[in-house]
This record gives C-alpha cells, structure tokens and sequence, in this order.
C-alpha cells in the first residue's frame, strides 16, 4: 500500500468518527435516528479494520 493510500484511509476514517460522534451527541433527541447513528459506527468499524490491516502489512 502506498503512503498516500494509507493516509486517504486515515481522513476517511477521521471522517467517520466524526460523523459517528455528531449522530451519538444526537441521542435523546427528535433527530435522532437510531439507523443513521448504526450505519455510522459500522462504517467507521470497517475504516478502523482496514487501516489496521494495512498498518500491520507494510
């Protein structure tokens, strides 16, 4: 994997939480919506999994 790479999946990770914690600050809420803050934390699960994939490859 390239560097550039790696760090295109690093924002895009950063992205993800940050989008995770804005539906998490939610909670309580009429805007709330417990399917948005799920499909969230899946995709910034999924970020986390490949990046450590490939931080561990190379």
């Amino acid at each position: 994997m390239t560097e550039e790479h790696q760090d295109d999946v690093a924002r895009r990770y950063v992205e993800a939480s940050r989008i995770a914690a804005a539906e998490a600050r939610k909670t309580g809420t009429p805007e709330y919506d417990p399917r948005a803050h799920q499909r969230a934390v899946e995709h910034e699960r999924r970020l986390a999994e490949t990046l450590a994939q490939r931080t561990s490859q190379g």
